[in-house]
C-alpha cells in the first residue's frame, strides 16, 4: 500500500470515528496528541500517544533560555520545531493539538509544528476561564 493511500485511509477512519481512542491499532502509531501549555513565563509541550502515554516533553528551559524570555513567542516556536523533527524520526505523521493557557506563544507553537510535513487533524482550546470566580476581598476603609 502506498503512503498516500494509507494517509487517506487514516483520515477516513478518523473522520468516521466519534472518539479518537477507538482508532485501529494499525494506525494508532501514526497519530500523536500535542498538549501545549503556555503561560506568560514559560511554554510546556507534552506529546502523548492516543492512550495518553508520554512520548516526548520539552520546555523553553531545554533550549538554555533563562528568565522571562522562556515565555516569548520565539521560544515556543523553537521548541515546537525541535519536537516536530523528533516526531518525524519516530514515524508519527498526524497530530491533534490541545492548547491551554493565555501565553504569548500560542500561535508561534502552531507555526513551529506546521513547518514540518506533519498533518494537523484538529486544534482544540482547553483554556479554563472563570465565569466570575471567587468573591473579592472587602474594600479597605481608612
Amino acid at each position: 500500500m502506498l503512503i498516500r493511500e494509507k494517509e487517506l485511509k487514516i483520515s477516513y477512519i478518523l473522520y468516521k470515528m466519534p472518539k479518537i481512542k477507538k482508532l485501529n491499532q494499525n494506525y494508532s502509531a501514526l497519530v500523536a496528541i500535542v498538549h501545549v501549555y503556555t503561560t506568560f513565563n514559560n511554554t510546556l509541550i507534552t506529546i502523548t500517544n492516543i492512550s495518553g502515554h508520554t512520548i516526548l516533553f520539552a520546555a523553553a528551559g531545554f533550549l538554555g533560555i533563562k528568565g522571562a524570555r522562556r515565555g516569548s513567542s520565539f521560544a515556543g516556536q523553537a521548541i515546537a520545531n525541535i519536537l516536530a523533527k523528533k516526531l518525524l524520526v519516530f514515524g508519527i505523521r498526524f497530530l491533534q493539538i490541545y492548547l491551554k493557557g493565555f501565553g504569548n506563544s500560542r500561535k508561534s507553537v502552531l507555526k513551529g509544528l506546521t513547518t514540518t510535513n506533519l498533518k494537523i487533524l484538529s486544534i482544540k482550546n482547553l483554556t479554563l476561564a472563570s465565569h466570575n470566580g471567587c468573591r473579592m476581598k472587602k474594600k479597605r476603609r481608612i
